[in-house]
């Protein structure tokens, strides 16, 4: 179907890019455990503007490869190392603060001041969104995504690649609403010391994940030690 403005077909172009947004946001990541955690131990809210912030990264990347910007997708090869350590420095210090996270009580006035919810929601947004975007492997995979599915060439298109920039965030949306509202729904299931530990082992993870990426900074032979390991 040909409609004036659009070189491939919008409506095929808007699946593709939802189902390629949804596909690449499922990894379960340090973002995950993020919008879990929040979502269990403060509220549906705090988890789906958590998703959202993920989202956006996602759309990110998604516009450097609709648009070929091979200039952010040499700038992210060729520091790569550095945003990952700047990466991994993050959800270092993200998983430590994670653990060491106590809930809030009911009636707590600062948690209540209007100012206060509105730092917070940014907070739960943008700190996923940084997750997410100091990721160098998110710009690989859409990039061999869309090269795959022959999208290579849509960015010549200003309306084709808006549209599958927003079918991307709309995909990878689709997901993290999917994900929140099951955590959200088993909230109830959970004692104060039950979302204690939920922090730990959240933040755990969101640690772990910053471990393993400055780790791998180190000058390894990292090639032979995946392949002895059979990865």
């Amino acid at each position: 179907m040909h409609v004036p403005g659009f070189a491939f077909d919008p409506v095929s172009l808007a699946i593709e890019g939802a189902v390629i947004g949804f596909v690449i946001a499922l990894p379960v990541g340090p973002a995950a455990a993020l919008c879990i955690r929040r979502a269990i131990t403060v509220g549906a809210v705090a988890g789906y503007l958590t998703g959202v912030g993920a989202a956006l990264g996602d759309a990110v990347f998604g516009a450097v490869a609709a648009f070929g910007l091979s200039f952010v997708e040499t700038f992210v090869a060729r520091h790569e190392v550095w945003l990952r350590g700047i990466g991994g420095v993050i959800l270092v210090v993200m998983g430590l603060l994670t653990m060491r996270h106590r809930t809030r009580t009911v009636g707590d006035p600062v948690a209540d001041d209007l100012e206060h919810r509105i730092a917070t929601h940014f907070h739960y947004t943008s700190s996923s969104f940084f997750i997410t975007v100091f990721n160098p492997l998110t710009v690989m995979a859409f990039g061999a995504a869309f090269a795959g599915r022959n999208l290579a060439g849509v960015g010549s298109s200003l309306p084709d690649a808006g549209l599958l920039v927003a079918g991307v965030f709309s995909g990878a949306l689709a997901w993290w609403a999917i994900l929140c509202s099951v955590a959200a729904s088993l909230r109830t299931q959970f004692s104060r010391s039950g979302m204690l530990w939920l922090n730990r082992v959240s933040g755990g993870i969101i640690l772990a994940f910053g471990v393993v990426a400055l780790v791998s900074l180190l000058p390894l032979p990292w090639r032979q030690i995946a392949d002895a390991l059979g990865l």
